[in-house]
């Protein structure tokens, strides 16, 4: 009688694992994207140059494109495009920092850190728009 109820014991075991598995699994699905082939916005793409301080993040998201354009006339907008390099989902926390055209902080309370969820393989967007028209450049840091 012992020796039958440890194998149900095993065998109910041996289910539960199979379908915490299985659930697992399921949520580690990746993102199908359908766009527009013949796409009429045209982006001002920005040449990056990147500073890579932590490789394990770099491992985990990669920005794809970095775009700018004015907005009211004065402002700066900037849109950049990330990707989840890992087959689960993952939070990145991302903040932009905004510079004068002499190289000096400009001061942007708004701009504290934020966090998007990207779902295994997906590609998302982040953007800001500068709230100083002095605000010429900027910096995007990224962490996990």
């Amino acid at each position: 009688m012992k020796t039958s109820t440890t194998k149900n014991r095993r065998r109910r075991g041996l289910w539960l694992a199979a379908g915490l598995a299985a659930l697992l699994a399921g949520c580690a699905t990746n993102v199908n994207t359908y766009e527009n082939a013949d796409a009429r916005g045209t982006p001002n793409y920005v040449a990056d140059k990147r500073i890579i301080t932590d490789n394990t993040l770099a491992g985990t998201f990669r920005v794809v494109a970095l775009n700018q354009a004015p907005v009211s006339g004065n402002l700066l907008k900037i849109q950049a495009t990330v990707e989840n390099l890992k087959n689960n989902a993952r939070t990145l926390n991302y903040k932009f920092e905004w510079f004068d055209q002499d190289g000096m902080a400009v001061d942007t309370p708004n701009e504290t850190w934020k966090s998007i969820q990207l779902q295994g393989r997906e590609t998302g967007t982040i953007t800001t728009v500068s709230v100083n028209p002095r605000a010429v450049d900027f910096k995007l840091k990224l962490r996990e």
